[in-house]
């Protein structure tokens, strides 16, 4: 089975129109369940700008390289000093089943700061997905700011996991005693 993990950050401030709201892949990850226990862990360096998240969907052509470049070394070096904190971690459990609601709580570290986090698990056609809001200040983030602070990125940020079931149901995935481990899904 292949997961996906994206993260979206959303701008604010007096110049916020100048700005963009993105749309990130997190390309290096490692997802493992086995039963009812989700563990999961991925590079805090291996965000991927995928493009601006518009209202008419994601366009991917709207920044430069020199752009995403910047954008990528801020995330790094700025946002989550990946040199300091290398490894974001998740450990948790899925309760429920399919025919009800399934849930997954647990907790997750990042930027050395450990927080619990919950999502619903909704089943999409052949997706199964899981959407975590986050508030990075939670977490000893500092919001990311340009031009003395007239662009910032709000204190929300939404993660998603989607994971290709590949003819599996979920009471299947979750039910197993067996780890099935999650790829990485190919662009």
């Amino acid at each position: 089975m292949e997961a996906t993990i994206n993260v979206y950050t959303y701008r604010a401030g007096l110049l916020a129109r100048m700005a963009h709201n993105l749309r990130f892949t997190v390309w290096q990850h490692e997802i493992t369940v086995q039963g009812r226990r989700v563990r999961g862990h991925c590079a805090a360096d291996s965000f991927r700008v995928d493009g601006v998240v518009t209202r008419r969907g994601l366009d991917t052509r709207a920044l430069s390289y020199n752009d995403r470049q910047m954008i990528t070394t801020a995330i790094r070096e700025e946002v989550l000093k990946t040199d300091k904190y290398p490894r974001i971690e998740f450990d948790g459990e899925v309760s429920g089943d399919a025919r009800g609601k399934l849930e997954l709580r647990g907790t997750l570290q990042l930027h050395g700061q450990s927080r619990p986090v919950a999502s619903e698990l909704v089943v999409h056609g052949d997706h199964l997905r899981a959407t975590f809001e986050l508030a990075p200040t939670d977490f000893g983030i500092t919001p990311f700011k340009a031009l003395a602070g007239a662009i910032t990125v709000r204190d929300r940020v939404r993660v998603t996991l989607d994971v290709a079931l590949e003819g599996q149901t979920p009471d299947g995935v979750f039910g197993s005693p067996n780890a099935v481990r999650l790829d990485v899904a190919e662009d």
